[in-house]
């Protein structure tokens, strides 16, 4: 007989972890495990209703140690619960009302896993809530979001501003649609007092100018999320570490810089772990490396990319997205070339050859009308040179690296279909592409 006390005759409730009554700390009894059970009112049959159910099916498939793993979900008409990885530890709103506020270099920290888990998430088209109460700081040194799923569309990056806010000011920032974080218990957090208006990003302090940023009214005036990443792995002391699991994608992570025989690994984002040194690249090779072996399978995994390498040309190859059951948007194309010149002065020349066609390009190889969203652009400190360039002819949208390493040139392109990147992934994609490269270029003989 079934248990009447169990959830669809499997999950036992034991536990209210929210003010509201609606996340549960929750036993599975067929799997004797602990979870973590969410419910979701659902609105009315309407087109935001269908948006949330996408957003829950598609979460399903996301695999990251900085989300919450989705195990199960049980329907019922007018909403449903989300059966989620239990993860212990304390929220980002629970450790700042018990321990006070954290460092500016702590907050980086937690502002990079954040950040990485949201990139992951929007790679496959889910948008997570990213706030003070669903920012959870575990026990295993891993900083994951419960917030599995947003009610609504959300401005990522400024909610990622107003959680950074609190994590540093101890209290929550007037953003016009942000409420102040309660605790469990309904305790609210260092509410502003009465008379003082709209709470400022602080006036000092290293994140001082990127809250600032985060914060504006106008989206115009917001950073990316490239320009937040960078902000980020500068204050971030070291590596926000956090063990790997098997057969789990990690998203890039933290940064660094190396420097040797005029080559250098510039702030790209690096897997997470411990740190390592990075080996100097070659200032010349003797023959031209295979660019289908640049990346590897498990990395153009991270890239939403789930076709093997197609060599297109000796110097040149291809990854693809095949899966015909995703979104056309979420659809992605890499490719990889690598040129060979016969001293680092001839391949300096291309480079700069590139560089100025570039620029000059009105129009795609199959003579499509092409709009330069960023023209070609420089990267300091980035091999020998090398610059990044991001356009779309309205089908597509892509961004663009081209490197230097002695005598070779290696041009990157990340492209998906659409004629926009709202959330930057292209950029993020090929910049992560280009440190592999580089990393795997460094351990050429």
């Amino acid at each position: 007989m079934t248990d009447p006390n169990l959830l669809a005759g499997r999950y036992r409730l034991l536990e209210r972890r929210d003010r509201m009554g609606t996340t549960w700390r929750s036993r599975d009894e067929l799997l004797n495990r602990d979870v973590t059970i969410a419910e979701v009112r659902l609105p009315p049959p309407s087109p935001h209703r269908d948006w949330l159910l996408g957003q829950i099916r598609a979460a399903s498939g996301l695999r990251h140690p900085g989300i919450a793993t989705l195990h199960d979900v049980i329907s019922a008409p007018d909403r449903v619960w989300l059966v989620l990885e239990s993860v212990e530890g304390r929220s980002l709103v629970q450790t700042v009302r018990s321990d006070g506020p954290l460092s500016a270099g702590r907050a980086a920290e937690v502002g990079l896993r954040v950040l990485d888990a949201l990139a992951a998430a929007h790679g496959r088209g889910v948008h997570l809530a990213a706030t003070p109460e669903t920012v959870l700081l575990a026990s295993d040194g891993r900083v994951v979001l419960t917030g599995i799923v947003a009610p609504a569309p959300t401005g990522d990056l400024r909610d990622l501003g107003a959680t950074l806010f609190t994590a540093v000011e101890g209290r929550s920032p007037d953003t016009g649609s942000q409420t102040v974080p309660h605790m469990p218990d309904g305790t609210p957090l260092a509410a502003l007092a009465p008379g003082s208006g709209t709470a400022a990003p602080p006036v000092e302090g290293p994140l001082a100018p990127l809250l600032e940023g985060l914060l504006a009214d106008d989206p115009a005036h917001r950073p990316d999320a490239t320009s937040v990443r960078l902000s980020l792995e500068r204050l971030a002391p070291r590596p926000a570490a956090f063990p790997r699991r098997p057969l789990v994608v990690a998203v890039a992570a933290v940064a660094a810089v190396a420097v040797a025989a005029g080559a250098a690994f510039w702030f790209w984002p690096r897997p997470s772990g411990p740190a390592r040194a990075a080996a100097p690249i070659p200032t010349f090779f003797a023959k031209a490396p295979d660019p289908c072996a640049l990346i590897s399978k498990e990395q153009a995994a991270e890239l939403w990319l789930d076709s093997g390498p197609s060599k297109e040309q000796a110097d040149r190859c291809s990854w693809r997205s095949q899966d015909t059951g995703q979104p056309q948007s979420m659809r992605y194309v890499l490719w990889v070339e690598a040129l060979r010149s016969s001293s680092g002065e001839k391949a300096h020349a291309a480079y700069l050859r590139f560089f100025r066609q570039e620029g000059e390009r009105t129009k795609t190889s199959a003579g499509l009308p092409l709009t330069l969203v960023q023209p070609p652009k420089a990267l300091p400190g980035v091999a020998a040179e090398a610059y990044t360039v991001e356009a779309t002819n309205k089908l597509t949208y892509y961004t663009g690296v081209v490197m230097r390493a002695g005598n070779l040139v290696v041009v990157v392109q990340y492209q998906r279909n659409g004629e926009s990147d709202p959330h930057g992934e292209t950029r993020e994609g090929a910049l992560r592409t280009g440190r592999w490269v580089l990393e795997t270029l460094s351990r050429t003989d």
